[in-house]
């Protein structure tokens, strides 16, 4: 809804070693029935629109590290291209959210737009539904989450809304089993 690329150096699905290292539960990482499974944080995040269109482009992309037109980290040609934080200003969201700037944090994050109408004052009710999955939320989401409530440039342009945190039992294995069998059992 910001007019930038979102994700762009999300986990691969097809990543089975950064899954097992990131995102799935591992036996002794806490409750049994957990193995296999996955944490999941949800979070509704309004973006205050009218006054995002008014910040001029070279903010927005200082804001966030990255070209608008393109998707590329700051001073790199290409989207997918690694970024290199030191070229970003400290305050800018990609280089605050980074696994290199929170010991390695890293979570499999998903994000959707939404629009619901207006808020009674005539401004925009939309943003983004954020979620996020990781193999343990203290290593994972509230490690980002602590770095970006700091100074992170793009705060002042969002509001957290709604948040949850939900425990996603693994999946079902085979014709057999049944999904929360491991809970439930």
């Amino acid at each position: 809804m910001m007019g930038f690329k979102d994700g762009t150096r999300n986990i691969s699905g097809t990543d089975t070693a950064a899954l097992d290292r990131h995102v799935w539960v591992a036996p002794g990482d806490g409750a049994g029935w957990m193995t296999g499974g996955s944490y999941l944080v949800a979070r509704r995040i309004r973006m205050h629109i009218e006054t995002w269109d008014r910040t001029p482009l070279q903010e927005q992309e200082d804001i966030f590290g990255r070209d608008k037109a393109e998707g590329a980290p700051v001073g790199k040609p290409k989207e997918h291209d690694a970024p290199f934080l030191k070229a970003m200003k400290p305050d800018a969201h990609v280089r605050l959210a980074h696994p290199d700037s929170n010991d390695g944090a890293t979570i499999l994050r998903r994000g959707y737009s939404f629009t619901d109408g207006t808020d009674g004052l005539g401004r925009l009710d939309a943003g983004l539904f954020f979620l996020a999955y990781q193999r343990d939320v203290r290593k994972g989401f509230v490690r980002i989450q602590r770095a970006l409530s700091k100074n992170d440039s793009l705060n002042e342009y969002i509001q957290h809304v709604g948040s949850a945190v939900f425990a996603v039992p693994p999946g079902v294995r085979d014709k057999d089993d049944w999904w929360g069998r491991t809970l439930f059992s």
